[in-house]
């Protein structure tokens, strides 16, 4: 038994017969941290007072009874695993057992072997759900607030709303431009909150066919529909206690907002083509890229589900709302993808400049998948500026075009003569080349924008837009940028 079980689980044994709370004792000492009880009406004190992983419970005790400790057990929701053993030979008594939670039933006198092969299996799984909790706090804290790219003061308040509701059941809807990271605000939430022990589920309510969604959400039975060949658990099943991420809710049918309203309010459902009534317990995250309230407004989104969703309101700022950011996302994104293609690559200050400047219409998501082509792509270890807008021209021009019909549109509401095109293009143009700025002008920019972000520290500053305090000190000199006095520099 050393061999196959480490000594690190606590074993609480509850038998009123002082023999076999010693033969258990002496078999299990050597692999468990082993206490012992004779009573039922004293185990659920002990059991709340210390931390206890197994329970081998006589079902024959004075005070209380086996039955009635698993009650109570499974009422308090005590995180605890309970092996029965018991004189009586009652099949029923094996059932009820069962179905109060017990995770097997051995009747006396029992083998010592079975009954190892049982702790053995039970360590399995406790060494299996330890695994899990760990990757579990590993994934999460990357999600932790303070994790999060966000020192703008948009995102500042963003954290700071979200910190004061973290631990209650109130439902939240974020509120966004497609990548700017929902679904991370999602996950910082659910894993900075009470429920982070138990799952995060998502589900995107744009790529799934309406006459599939339901299912996805409230799972279905066999034969509830052509192809429904199991019984299928859905999302909100899964996801009980934990949370549950609803992305692009917008696009739910008429119809399944009134069932997902009638899940927010009643905490059950039954599963397609079934009668049975599941209780719930999960929180429910959405999000969307439209203004919900037009929606509402226009018919098109249930006001009743809105408000009930809308119990807490985040916008999401996109990423030109937040540029103070940006510095920071493409040092993240620069060591993620070099890291992951084993490239030695990084940006001069002026790719840097450019691409903290430039307006990011796909917002995050864009920035991140323009760092990796960059990293890809790039045959010098330093990418240069002409590289940088080489891949932003490439994909202005794989940017979705217009439909026909919006063409067609176009030309009717606009139908101008030749000539004022040609004058209306060249005044464009003598109109963009005034406001164009030069180099020059957007680093000094960039920069005082920076030194005021981090309250004119040079040090800060520098290590941010990633040059020495050398080449900083050179900058300011050269662009006549003045510190202000009354800050002591560290």
């Amino acid at each position: 038994m050393n061999t196959i079980i480490e000594k690190y689980y606590r074993v609480l044994i509850a038998d009123d017969e002082k023999g076999i709370r010693d033969l258990l004792k002496d078999l299990l000492e050597g692999s468990f941290y082993v206490s012992t009880i004779d009573r039922g009406d004293t185990i659920i004190e002990e059991l709340t007072k210390n931390k206890y992983d197994i329970l081998i419970l006589d079902l024959q005790m004075p005070g209380k009874n086996g039955i009635e400790v698993l009650q109570t057990i499974r009422d308090l929701k005590l995180d605890i695993v309970v092996v029965v053993i018991t004189a009586s030979n009652d099949v029923q008594l094996a059932i009820t057992s069962m179905k109060l939670g017990a995770y097997d039933y051995l009747v006396k006198p029992f083998d010592t072997d079975k009954l190892l092969v049982i702790l053995k299996n039970i360590v399995e799984k406790l060494d299996l759900e330890n695994e899990v909790n760990e990757l579990r706090e590993k994934v999460g804290e990357s999600f932790r607030f303070k994790n999060i790219i966000g020192r703008s003061p948009k995102m500042q308040r963003v954290f700071a709303t979200l910190e004061r509701v973290i631990d209650t059941d109130s439902t939240i809807l974020i509120i966004g431009e497609s990548g700017t990271g929902k679904e991370i605000i999602a996950k910082a939430i659910h894993y900075n909150s009470n429920r982070k022990q138990y799952p995060f589920k998502s589900i995107d309510c744009s790529t799934i066919p309406q006459d599939l969604i339901g299912s996805e959400l409230f799972g279905h039975e066999k034969g509830a529909f052509t192809g429904a060949i199991a019984r299928k658990i859905g999302k909100f099943e899964v996801a009980s206690k934990g949370t549950l991420f609803l992305d692009e809710i917008s696009n739910l049918s008429f119809d399944m907002q009134a069932k997902l309203l009638r899940v927010l309010q009643e905490k059950e459902f039954e599963r397609i083509g079934g009668n049975e009534v599941i209780k719930v317990d999960t929180r429910i995250v959405a999000a969307s890229n439209r203004d919900i309230r037009e929606m509402v407004k226009q018919g098109t989104f249930r006001e009743d589900l809105y408000y009930r969703l809308n119990v807490v309101p985040i916008y999401l700022p996109p990423l030109q709302e937040r540029k103070e950011d940006i510095p920071l996302f493409i040092d993240y994104f620069l060591n993620k993808f070099t890291t992951e293609y084993g490239r030695n690559i990084s940006l001069d200050l002026q790719s840097r400049l450019y691409l903290t400047d430039y307006h990011w219409p796909g917002n995050v998501r864009q920035l991140e998948n323009v760092i990796k082509r960059l990293v890809l792509l790039s045959t010098e270890h330093v990418v240069k500026l002409d590289i940088v807008k080489s891949v932003l021209e490439f994909e202005e021009y794989n940017k979705p075009k217009a439909t026909i019909q919006d063409t067609e549109r176009e030309h009717i509401n606009h139908v101008i003569p030749e000539d004022s095109v040609n004058s209306k293009k060249i005044q464009d143009s003598e109109s963009q080349a005034h406001q164009v700025k030069t180099l020059d002008e957007i680093e000094k920019e960039y920069i005082e924008k920076m030194l005021k972000y981090f309250d004119y520290n040079i040090s800060l500053t520098a290590k941010a837009i990633n040059v020495s305090r050398k080449t900083m000190h050179n900058k300011l000199k050269k662009y006549n940028i003045a510190i202000k006095k009354t800050v002591i520099e560290n």
